[in-house]
């Protein structure tokens, strides 16, 4: 099976490949026992954390009982923070971890000598970059196993109500709700669109972390390429962090303003002044998925619900959410080609 995940990967990203090897054997004899010991005890201490630290969030450390009717949606919940900072995380890992590669391989001076070897550059930084995917491996198969979870639990709660769960999700939705479709074709139709929506943003919501992580990680590698001394790769790590905080601390933010979650919801209204408009709220809920959550929301259904019929064509959300993890997938294919066309200039090294 790995060898069949392994040759579906670039010849880079391969175990096998020279550079790979190389630099996964380097890691792996600076890392000592007594470090692979503790990194696997940080990994269970956090599989185990994961539960605790949602349900004191959820029941605001204890005092509250998490009022939901459906025992399955009590562990999204309880999962719900916990994943949302593993995510956070992961993400910076990735970023800091690629935006000092310039400067570690200069510092031991090996950068030069990889300049002039032939795609030697190129090839250091695109698995530099493919690395990322190894180290952080752990963090992405706990976010993979917590979605497919949530996958499993909303195909429950799709039988559930003699499996009429998806019509009644779809009832007075524009525009695939029965008022805005033919009577004939609103009970067909609509529930086949409604499927395959709901589909294409729970695969939006498995492939996200990915591209997520792809992204950050190309990222890194561009900041890297202008941050050449320790001091400013130091500053760019800093800087990187704080943005990544900020963009998703404020798409969580909007976000639960626009399914009505937050609990700020009167200081939203005191300073937008007025309710949301309907273009704002949708953006918002898109952003607060695309950027905030990477997608957990389109793997509830009470939360999806609030999304379909809050908003006119609120169902086009999930759609909206794959374009966005696809453009986020090419976007991190353009900066992973333009750090190394930045890092193999004479003009610049």
């Amino acid at each position: 099976m790995l060898r069949f995940l392994y040759a579906q990967l670039p010849d880079f990203a391969r175990p096998e490949h020279p550079i790979m090897r190389y630099l996964l054997l380097r890691e792996g004899r600076r890392t000592s026992r007594g470090s692979a010991i503790l990194r696997g005890l940080s990994i269970v201490f956090i599989v185990a954390l994961l539960p605790l630290g949602g349900w004191l969030i959820a029941t605001r450390f204890g005092t509250q009982p998490i009022e939901t009717d459906n025992r399955f949606d009590a562990i999204y919940r309880t999962l719900y923070w916990s994943l949302v900072a593993l995510q956070v995380l992961m993400r910076i890992t990735a970023m800091n971890a690629t935006i000092g590669v310039i400067a570690a391989e200069e510092r031991q001076q090996t950068w030069e000598t990889l300049k002039i070897t032939t795609d030697g550059a190129l090839l250091t930084m695109k698995v530099q970059w493919a690395t990322v995917f190894y180290r952080l491996l752990p963090l992405l198969v706990i976010l993979l196993l917590a979605r497919a979870l949530f996958i499993l639990i909303a195909l429950h709660d799709v039988t559930t109500f003699q499996g009429r769960y998806i019509d009644i999700l779809l009832g007075g939705t524009v525009p695939l709700g029965e008022p805005h479709l033919p009577r004939d074709l609103a009970s067909s139709l609509g529930v086949t669109l409604g499927v395959i929506i709901a589909a294409l943003g729970m695969t939006a919501a498995l492939v996200a972390p990915f591209t997520a992580l792809a992204f950050d990680a190309a990222l890194g590698l561009l900041v890297g390429t202008l941050a050449r001394s320790r001091f400013a790769s130091a500053l760019g790590q800093l800087g990187l962090t704080l943005a990544r905080l900020l963009i998703t601390a404020w798409a969580l933010w909007v976000g639960a303003a626009a399914l009505s979650l937050s609990p700020f919801n009167a200081l939203n209204a005191s300073l937008a002044g007025a309710a949301p408009s309907p273009i704002s709220g949708l953006l918002g809920a898109f952003f607060g998925v695309a950027e905030g959550d990477l997608g957990l929301t389109m793997l509830h259904f009470p939360y999806l619900q609030r999304i379909w019929a809050d908003y006119d064509h609120g169902v086009f959300v999930g759609v909206a959410f794959l374009g966005y993890v696809l453009l986020q997938a090419l976007l991190a294919n353009a900066l992973l080609g333009l750090a190394a066309q930045r890092a193999t200039k004479p003009d610049r090294f």
